[in-house]
């Protein structure tokens, strides 16, 4: 029927086991204004890499401009209804980019048109105080002196929030219980 075999699709990819504590956020809810703000680096990145999103999760302060880059060989679309931020950045092939800023802070569940299981989501937050720990320690550093509320996100939980008080050059210590579930994988 067919005269030649056209390129096959991928061959199925055995997902890695999932470090959820890498899709963990760890921020402080609110900072006083004038507080000065850093400068990221550049912009941030989401990879689209063996019909995932990597990372999955991804915090950035609001007005943050996200890279999307396809590393497969096969075109994706990046879109997302989110209330916080909706775009669709349409089909792009292996080695282009596209990108979009993220200026309402917010939950931004993002998706592929074209590849129904590829999820991700960015954290869009209003300060630079945040970050996710790392083999279940984490260090949020350069906060000013105060009463703070330190919320602990995950996807597939209720935020946990705890009060916590930093001192004026002295470092706080603040333990955290976080029950991530297993989602429906079984991981």
């Amino acid at each position: 029927m067919y005269g030649e075999y056209g390129p096959g699709s991928l061959p199925a990819v055995t997902p890695p086991p999932v470090n959820e504590l890498a899709n963990v956020v760890l921020y402080l809810d609110s900072v006083p204004s004038g507080f000065p703000v850093p400068r990221a680096a550049g912009p941030a990145e989401i990879v689209q890499r063996h019909e995932t999103f990597v990372p999955h999760v991804l915090a950035v302060l609001r007005g943050a401009r996200v890279e999307f880059p396809n590393q497969d060989p096969i075109f994706h679309n990046v879109f997302s209804l989110s209330t916080a931020r909706t775009f669709d950045l349409g089909r792009y092939p292996e080695g282009t980019s596209k990108s979009i800023v993220f200026d309402r802070a917010g939950v931004v569940q993002v998706f592929c048109h074209i590849h129904s299981d590829m999820s991700a989501i960015v954290l869009v937050l209003e300060n630079p105080f945040f970050t996710t720990p790392d083999s279940g320690h984490y260090v949020i550093s350069g906060v000013p002196p105060g009463d703070y509320s330190l919320t602990a996100w995950h996807e597939r939980i209720r935020p946990i929030v705890n009060r916590v008080h930093v001192a004026a050059g002295e470092a706080t210590r603040l333990d955290l219980d976080i029950p991530i579930p297993a989602d429906s994988s079984g991981r």
